[in-house]
């Protein structure tokens, strides 16, 4: 398995409120993204990393889906407590998409609209569903999915870390190919790019994912950089 991890400033932030995660001895991978206009946004995503990463060095039990919920439940009461605390800070919050590999097993941890990607036999697949106003929009049908991603509401998010005292964490499970490649990117990347987009750059550099990543990363910051970039490519 080969990974490669990249976090961008962008062209119009001042600070960096990404973080990310890459712990190949757990087959752990992790994507937050502080959530943007609030005070702390940036301590938000690093207390989610950290304290998903401390469950995990901590835990002496199998790796499993139920270790990462819990470590994604804690991450959040972390967060909700300094926020609380700490008036500076109050309200802070951040996504977060957790990946746990096991072999050829996929398990996802979701909350918010970071995103995880399944790249297979020259196809895209959006694994996670994004916890956006956009996006119960389109679930009732009042825009089109085609609408999604250049909506204001789009960056309305309906649920992330820290923001109340307890949080519903969507899971996803799926079985993995060799050859598969794995995205997790906060949506400094995916507001950028259409799905076609993204494939058309992993299907012209899918043999070096430090390209690959170099070209995605270049491509969100040609299209404007509007938001900071992150994000984790793995290929099983």
């Amino acid at each position: 398995m080969k990974v490669v991890g990249l976090s961008d400033l962008g062209l119009k932030r001042r600070k960096n409120e990404d973080a990310y995660l890459i712990n190949e001895s757990w087959g752990l991978y992790v994507i937050c993204d502080g959530m943007g206009g609030h005070r702390g946004g940036d301590v938000a995503s690093q207390l989610a990393i950290k304290t998903i990463n401390d469950c995990f060095e901590k835990d002496s039990s199998e790796k499993n889906i139920n270790l990462l919920n819990h470590a994604v439940h804690q991450a959040n009461k972390v967060i909700w407590e300094q926020g609380y605390a700490n008036p500076e800070w109050h309200e802070m919050g951040t996504t977060v998409t957790a990946a746990l590999i096991n072999g050829l097993n996929l398990e996802i941890a979701h909350v918010g609209d970071s995103g995880c990607y399944l790249f297979r036999a020259a196809e895209i697949n959006r694994i996670t569903r994004d916890h956006t106003l956009a996006q119960e929009m389109v679930d009732q049908g009042i825009i089109k999915t085609n609408e999604k991603r250049l909506s204001s509401y789009n960056h309305i998010l309906t649920r992330a870390l820290g923001v109340e005292r307890q949080v519903l964490v969507d899971n996803y499970e799926l079985e993995l190919w060799e050859g598969d490649l794995l995205l997790l990117c906060s949506d400094g990347l995916s507001d950028m790019l259409e799905e076609n987009e993204l494939l058309n750059i992993v299907t012209s550099f899918e043999d070096d994912l430090n390209i690959t990543a170099s070209m995605l990363l270049q491509q969100a910051l040609d299209r404007g950089g509007f938001d900071n970039i992150s994000l984790i490519l793995i290929r099983i």
